[in-house]
């Protein structure tokens, strides 16, 4: 699998979505360009370390997968199957790593960085302080390869992962109608809305990343907020 369509499947859905939720906007007091180019400025600071890190995280695995250390069932499964098993199992690992961000003090302490954000908008979605991105690569490279994810599996994840992200911290106008039936599978930008609340019992809920069912399974959601929502901590 090309490694390219991956870093080309974020930068073409962040514009779309920063130019919609331009012309759309949920929250038009939101809108910023102060705001928008210093989490912008951060989020490239990020991409350049989450790709090195990647790079060498795809060494990893690839070298471990190639001397069968760790499960290695994947690759004899039909590559479809592999492909779309390993994305659902990504995905609870990601759902498990964010509530775990919220439940540890120390992990808390940089992840807040990213519930600072008082004008939650696209460009919130790539505002992460480094140290949670160093300690998420860590564990990363303990757990993929113990459990077999493949590079193919990791890079299709993150094709359907970052631009789910991008557009459920954007700030485009959407109906109730289209994000509850958006909502039934995927998490959808009003139920992330909750999540970034400054009210912490609505902070503490919706975790998912891309798949909406592990909050219904794990008793994590939220289907709407107590109130307005109020961006921040």
């Amino acid at each position: 699998m090309n490694p390219i369509l991956q870093p080309m499947a974020i930068g073409f859905v962040f514009l779309m979505a920063y130019i919609a939720e331009h012309i759309f906007p949920q929250r038009k007091e939101l809108l910023g360009k102060g705001h928008d180019l210093k989490n912008i400025g951060i989020g490239l600071i990020n991409l350049l370390f989450t790709f090195i890190s990647g790079y060498y995280l795809q060494k990893l695995m690839t070298y471990t997968l190639a001397h069968h250390i760790g499960f290695s069932g994947f690759s004899k499964l039909p590559v479809l199957v592999s492909l779309i098993l390993q994305i659902i199992i990504i995905d609870l690992f990601v759902y498990w790593w964010h509530r775990i961000n919220h439940a540890i003090p120390l992990l808390w302490m940089f992840h807040k960085f990213h519930h600072e954000d008082e004008s939650m908008n696209s460009t919130t979605a790539v505002r992460f302080h480094t140290v949670e991105l160093f300690f998420a690569v860590i564990v990363k490279a303990l757990v993929f390869p113990f459990i077999g994810i493949t590079v193919s599996g990791l890079i299709l994840y993150g094709i359907l992962f970052f631009p789910v992200v991008l557009l459920v911290h954007s700030n485009i106008r959407i109906s109730y109608k289209i994000d509850s039936a958006f909502r039934k599978v995927f998490v959808s930008p009003n139920m992330h809305r909750i999540h970034h609340s400054n009210v912490i019992v609505e902070t503490d809920s919706n975790y998912g990343s891309v798949f909406s069912f592990w909050d219904l399974l794990f008793k994590s959601y939220r289907k709407k907020p107590i109130e307005r929502i109020k961006f921040g901590i």
